[in-house]
């Protein structure tokens, strides 16, 4: 089992909570392979990939730095399944649809132990033959049983879950650039490392976190607008 995203997730949080001060280079790779058990690579990969993100940089021959906290402002709307499928062009293909076992780091995200059991559903929008959308997203199975009876190809994940009975009452979400790596390149058909955009989405019933999903989302074919009161 890949232990890089538990690394980088851990970093990640260390990194947005000001546990690493600016200025000052993060432990090395042969530090983070001792602190996690696991080979140097692997503590690599888990680095490129926070680089990749923006959340690091290398100097060389000095070490990885923080680049800072990244600044949140105001909020923002993302159109609703049903109007994005009520257009006669839009399409959305179910790529993966399946229940797994936790992984430590979607345990972690899910409030669950590794190994319960989680739904998940890999689904690919499309506006005619171009590809728009990668959604990847996790739920907690125990709350939703027969979830995957549904046509996931057609139908709101979101609705479908509140007309089995679950209530859904708050949603936390978090927008920011990346550039695709190669299998998100490849399912958008466009160059490794284009730059786009990508939506963590958590949804709540009561205090339990029911969803969690990651939207890859084009940046040459989407903006994101609101309109606000000040």
């Amino acid at each position: 089992m890949a232990k890089y995203p538990l690394i980088k997730t851990t970093l990640k949080d260390r990194l947005l909570g000001g546990h690493y001060a600016e200025g000052l280079p993060l432990p090395s790779e042969p530090q983070l392979a001792r602190e996690f058990e696991v080979s140097r690579m692997t503590a690599r990969r888990a680095i490129d990939e926070l680089e990749r993100e923006g959340y690091v940089y290398r100097v060389q021959g000095a070490g990885t730095f923080p680049t800072g906290k990244r600044f949140r402002q105001g909020m923002f709307r993302v159109r609703p399944f049903k109007e994005w499928a009520r257009h006669p062009d839009h399409r959305t293909t179910v790529l993966r649809a399946m229940q797994i076992e936790a992984t430590p780091e979607i345990a972690i995200v899910l409030q669950l132990q590794p190994g319960d059991p989680v739904i998940f559903v890999h689904r690919l929008r499309m506006a005619g033959d171009e590809a728009l959308v990668i959604e990847k997203r996790y739920i907690n199975a125990a709350l939703v049983p027969g979830l995957l009876d549904h046509n996931l190809g057609v139908e709101s994940i979101h609705e479908t879950m509140v007309s089995m009975g679950l209530p859904l009452q708050r949603v936390e979400q978090n927008l920011e650039a990346v550039n695709l790596r190669q299998e998100e390149a490849d399912l958008l058909r466009v160059p490794l490392g284009t730059a786009a955009f990508l939506l963590r989405r958590t949804t709540y019933s009561g205090a339990k976190r029911a969803s969690y999903v990651n939207y890859w989302v084009r940046g040459d074919r989407y903006a994101f607008q609101d309109s606000f009161e000040p």
